[in-house]
């Protein structure tokens, strides 16, 4: 059990790292909701998480064996963990700096199509979802079900999904009610505790794979 919740734990910290750092998805959410109100944000995270879904059934159907190779478990843990440490530091130091600034369009090709379709669209054109997936994402995902089997993955789709819906979630009914939850503020501590996860997380990536 313990196992299963330090796993879900830190696929929902690593996930936080990849939501709450302001993009297209951000900013879509935002549109959206002051269009249709609180409820757009867990419908923008639904279309992100359909993109995330069809990804990692790619990942598992051509890369199951290759990942299984011992050299590209030791590259996944010594490189995985080093860019983890690296990404850790720049967030730690992108958020003593944050700002929010969002310019809403409501002319955007991605508010016409609806939440859902705006939320797969703006995730498919985002730079940033795809790094985020090539470095915390899949050595994350590779090393819950080398821990834990099927459970390690339950645990990994549970936590990251849990990150997306919440963040998007939170962000919608802050900008539906309007009372100003959504601050910078917020948003540095949020960037700075998942700075210090990813760090954590990197290092013992690297022990791991010492270790063994």
């Amino acid at each position: 059990m313990l196992e299963f919740l330090g796993l879900l734990f830190a696929s929902l910290m690593a996930a936080l790292y990849g939501a709450i750092v302001p993009g297209p998805v951000f900013v879509i959410t935002v549109s959206e909701s002051l269009k249709r109100g609180r409820m757009a944000g867990p419908l923008v995270a639904l279309g992100h998480l359909i993109v995330e879904a069809v990804l990692i059934f790619v990942v598992f159907l051509g890369l199951r064996d290759f990942l299984g190779l011992p050299s590209v478990q030791a590259f996944v843990g010594y490189v995985g963990g080093a860019t983890l440490i690296l990404m850790g530091i720049y967030l730690a130091k992108a958020s003593k700096n944050f700002q929010i600034d969002i310019k809403i369009n409501t002319n955007s090709k991605f508010v016409s199509h609806g939440p859902v379709i705006a939320g797969i669209l703006g995730s498919c054109t985002n730079p940033h979802f795809l790094l985020w997936w090539l470095t915390p994402g899949i050595p994350l995902m590779y090393m819950s079900v080398t821990v834990a089997g099927i459970i390690g993955f339950v645990a990994f789709v549970i936590g990251h999904a849990g990150a997306d819906l919440g963040w998007f979630g939170f962000v919608s009914y802050s900008v539906d009610k309007g009372k100003g939850l959504l601050s910078k503020n917020l948003i540095r501590y949020i960037m700075l505790g998942s700075a210090i996860f990813l760090v954590i997380f990197g290092i013992s990536f690297i022990l791991a794979s010492i270790i063994s």
